[in-house]
């Protein structure tokens, strides 16, 4: 018996019938399907195809009118596609199976859908429809639920037994799965209520009532409602159960879910009506599109059309009608005269146009009689139609040529000279600029004129034969040339030739004189800053000496004088030499220390040209894409300073930031060096400082210089401040931290390091706005009393100094040479004090420790092993502020040598000493104390 949906679907051929002209206007509604449509003819012939989203099944070819199914499909696919259209010949009915294939290893599965159309052409016989859907997730989905056993594949069809009177007897689990009804619940409970059946709307449910009150076996189609309120379409057979004499006995009714296939119905529907909808909207859209739209068929007649593709052609418009071909509106419109380009050519134009038309795709400009602009674009479509726009550019044009107007002004204000040459190297144009930069009053003494006018015999050769084979070959050039100005004198200029698409030559120069004078400037500046830096070398080594020297020296004055107080006669003239060759030996101390100075050029200057010009000198020397950054305040920054002491610092933070990002590995973005200049507020004078101390009430400013590097590791940030200490290897020479902290320590100024290993480093330094007071250095308490910083040559009579001065005072000294201490100890004994001598500075703080209060005086050097003098102060002032600390030491560069804020000296004695000084700042040391 054919099921009663199928009966509908051969119902609804008059409907298919009804809308087959509008299948060729939904096309490109179906293209959007997923599935692959086939409308075949009886003879199984394709008429109309739509792929959906098969285009991946393996050997599946183009659709073609007329093909035979094997001529676009697989083989197996074809015969199974032949096999269902057989059975819908044999059922009369549509017929859905599954079918699987293997595609790239795995297996594709389709469902394939096939039903009659209404008869076609002449002969009446019906054609196929044929839907194939890609069902492989939904086949996935089925195996996964197999799994789960294969009891539940076997029990889906609803299966009920009744009794006579169609009251429930039993019901299978599937029933009570799709229902939702336990089978306790609904026995004894009429199948009908059961169920909730809504009859088909062709009457199947009526005829089902009837056979089944005359015990007929029954078949229909029934939308049920299950327990939960969801709908569900079922098709349900009955079949009478007879006992053994042929009587009543009951009814077995087994439903299937046609949900599916009625969806599959509704779908097709859907698209009818959806197709139908489509076309209204497309007709809609291109009516209120704002540019000129037209559809022309295969044959080129008009078949869609909006009134601003009319508007166009006003002269045309009367033929501008669905049915007209191209040509006759095209013709109609030239023969009006609406197309500007055309007139006096009429005939020739038309022949090209409609050549261009009937070529495919093509987009080309009209200008129009009444001064519009119109775009033409046209497109071939798959079924060998052409889509036409017409927009109007009229405004775009205005603007071109408003845009020729402003580039040809930009050119005549541009500061860089701008000129074109043709291709035989005569000028055409040239900006002002240009003429400016050669002396050239106008235009017109220029032009047609060729290009080696402007240029000596000997440049204008280099160019022919070195930069327009060049400029040939890669379409550009660049580089440097010493034009001739009219009046004969030389141009530095740079120069970049382009090549134009005719073979002219497109010429920008600028001016270079200016960048000239500053290069040389630079590389004046650069030389003298390698000149500073011998120097400071040099006054690095003669410090190192100084300091040995100057302890020999004071051993030996100490011992002279001590020899002219001790032995009379002949051995006080013996001492007299001694000391005057000590006196002689300093003098030559003072001038070997003063070969490595530079006298200093201080000055009132602006920082920010000088920042500026540092960054100039080290720009070109950056690698590993490293960009350097200056971030300046407006206003200039004045101090009093050396101009030469500002480079020294900032070049060797900036270069030693250089080295250290050429090391690092590259980063995203590249790295970056940034210069930063500011005013040194409250948080930056409290911090901590490796090197000097501001003071609270001394104005600073700030400048920071911070790079993305590799950073510093902790151990080694503590030694990077000291003499020829390097993390460069052999390419550092260890003095580039020591010449800046010996730059800052001369300018009372201060530097701070902060870095993170892997993030990069910061040195902020810190520069005084008023000039440095050479009496009272910013790092520690003005003294009481002036001291001279290195020892006056001693008097050439002898000392007449009155003993027991001191006499009473208890004085720690320590000093690790055994002779200078020795001396110190002598004289300061000789004025009556008690004297401890200490030749290893730990014992000296041992002492201290001991019984701070038992001392009067501290005298120490400050260049010993294991602790410094400075250190050795430090805890003196911890541990008896009010002790004094007397200073002697052969180093005059001692501040520069510290990590850390310099400790509270009472006074500072350079090497070597006379006795008379000695004394005279011990008791006045104790004196302070005392008072």
């Amino acid at each position: 018996m054919m099921p009663a949906w199928a009966s509908r679907l051969g119902a609804s051929r008059g409907q298919e019938r009804a809308l087959e002209e509008e299948r060729s206007r939904t096309q490109a509604a179906l293209q959007v399907m997923p599935h692959m449509l086939l409308e075949l003819d009886a003879e199984e012939r394709l008429l109309r195809g739509h792929p959906g989203w098969l285009d991946h099944l393996p050997l599946l070819g183009p659709m073609e009118q007329g093909q035979g199914l094997q001529d676009f499909l697989p083989a197996d696919l074809a015969t199974e596609v032949r096999r269902a259209l057989a059975e819908v010949e044999t059922t009369g009915a549509p017929v859905s199976r599954d079918w699987q294939l293997r595609h790239a290893g795995t297996r594709v599965w389709l469902a394939i859908s096939a039903a009659r159309l209404p008869p076609l052409g002449q002969d009446g016989r019906p054609g196929h429809a044929v839907m194939i859907c890609d069902t492989t997730e939904l086949h996935a989905q089925r195996k996964q639920a197999d799994r789960l056993g294969k009891f539940a594949q076997l029990t889906t069809n609803l299966v009920i037994v009744t009794d006579p009177d169609q009251r429930i007897e039993w019901v299978n689990a599937a029933f009570e799965q799709q229902t939702g009804h336990p089978g306790q619940s609904v026995r004894g409970q009429p199948l009908c209520a059961v169920l909730q059946g809504t009859p088909a709307p062709d009457g199947c449910g009526d005829r089902l009532s009837a056979m089944l009150a005359e015990g007929q076996p029954a078949r229909a189609e029934v939308e049920a409602t299950a327990a939960c309120g969801r709908s569900f379409w079922l098709d349900v057979s009955i079949q009478p159960l007879l006992d053994d004499e042929g009587t009543l006995d009951g009814y077995m009714a087994v439903a299937s879910d046609i949900t599916a296939h009625k969806r599959q119905e509704e779908q097709l529907a859907a698209l009818a009506a959806e197709a139908r909808a489509a076309r209204a909207r497309i007709a809609a859209a291109v009516d209120v599109l704002p540019d000129g739209f037209a559809y022309f068929d295969a044959e080129d007649r008009l078949v869609v059309f909006n009134p601003q593709y009319r508007d166009c052609y006003p002269s045309a418009a009367q033929v501008i009608v669905p049915g007209a071909t191209f040509e006759q509106i095209l013709r109609q419109a030239v023969q009006a005269g609406d197309i500007l380009e055309a007139r006096g050519r009429e005939e020739d134009w038309l022949a090209q146009r409609l050549a261009a038309h009937h070529h495919g795709n093509n987009q080309l400009e009209q200008q129009l009689a009444d001064g519009r602009w119109l775009r033409v674009i046209e497109r071939q479509t798959p079924d060998g139609g052409r889509v036409g726009l017409r927009v109007d550019v009229t405004a775009l044009k205005l603007a071109e040529q408003r845009t020729r107007i402003d580039f040809s002004a930009t050119m005549d204000a541009s500061q860089d000279g701008i000129a074109f040459t043709d291709p035989e190297g005569r000028y055409i144009y040239m900006n002002p600029a240009h003429r400016q930069m050669f002396g050239i009053a106008t235009e017109d003494e220029i032009l047609g004129r060729s290009w080696r006018d402007l240029y000596a015999g000997d440049v204008a050769d280099h160019i022919a034969t070195a930069a327009l084979p060049a400029l040939l070959s890669t379409g550009g050039w660049r580089g440097e040339l010493i034009g001739r100005r009219r009046d004969g004198s030389d141009l530095p200029q740079e120069v970049s030739l382009t090549l134009k698409a005719d073979g002219g030559i497109i010429c920008i120069s600028r001016d270079i004189s200016k960048r000239l004078r500053e290069q040389q400037e630079r590389t004046r500046l650069r030389e003298e800053l390698q000149m500073a830096q011998r120097r400071e070398v040099i006054g690095q080594l003669a410090s190192g000496l100084a300091h040995d020297l100057n302890n020999l020296l004071a051993a030996i004055g100490g011992s002279a004088l001590l020899i002219r107080e001790l032995q009379p006669g002949a051995a006080e003239v013996h001492a007299q030499r001694i000391l005057a060759a000590t006196e002689q030996a300093g003098a030559l101390v003072r001038r070997f220390l003063t070969l490595g100075k530079r006298q200093s050029n201080r000055s009132r200057i602006d920082l920010l040209p000088l920042l500026r010009e540092a960054a100039d000198l080290v720009q070109a020397g950056l690698r590993n894409r490293t960009r350097l950054t200056l971030a300046l305040p407006d206003a200039p920054v004045w101090i009093e300073a050396d101009p030469t002491d500002i480079l020294q610092v900032v070049l060797n933070l900036v270069i030693n930031a250089r080295d250290a990002i050429s090391t690092a590995p590259p980063r995203e973005g590249g790295h970056e060096i940034s210069v930063t200049l500011a005013p040194a507020g409250p948080a930056q004078l409290a911090q901590p400082y490796a090197v000097g101390a501001p003071c609270a009430d001394r104005r600073y400013v700030s400048m920071t210089v911070s790079d993305s590097g590799p950073g510093i590791e902790p151990s080694m940030q503590a030694k990077v401040f000291q003499p020829y200490f390097s993390t460069k290897g052999a390419a550092g020479t260890g003095l580039g931290l020591a010449i800046v902290t010996g730059v800052l320590t001369a300018n009372q100024g201060a530097i701070a390091l902060q870095s993170v290993p892997g993030e990069g480093t910061r040195f902020t330094v810190l520069w005084p706005v008023e000039p440095p007071d050479a009496a009272a250095p910013p790092d520690e308490p003005a003294p009481h009393f002036a001291l001279p910083a290195a020892a006056e040559p001693a008097p050439s009579v002898p000392e007449a100094r009155p003993a027991g001065h001191l006499a009473g005072r208890t004085i720690l000294v320590a000093d690790d040479n055994a002779d200078v201490l020795r001396v110190l100890v002598a004289f300061l004994e000789g004025a009556g004090a008690e004297v401890v001598p200490c030749s290893d500075p730990r014992d000296a703080l041992a002492a201290l420790r001991d019984d701070p209060q038992i001392w009067d005086l501290l005298v120490t050097d400050y260049d010993m092993p294991q602790i410094s003098g400075a250190d050795l102060c430090r805890a003196a002032n911890d541990l008896a502020p009010d002790l004094p600390v007397l200073l002697i030491t052969a180093l005059p560069d001692w501040r520069s040598r510290m990590s850390a804020p310099a400790p509270r000296f009472t006074a500072e004695l350079g090497k070597p000493l006379a006795r008379a000084t000695l004394l005279d700042a011990a008791e006045r040391a104790i004196g302070v104390k005392g008072g």
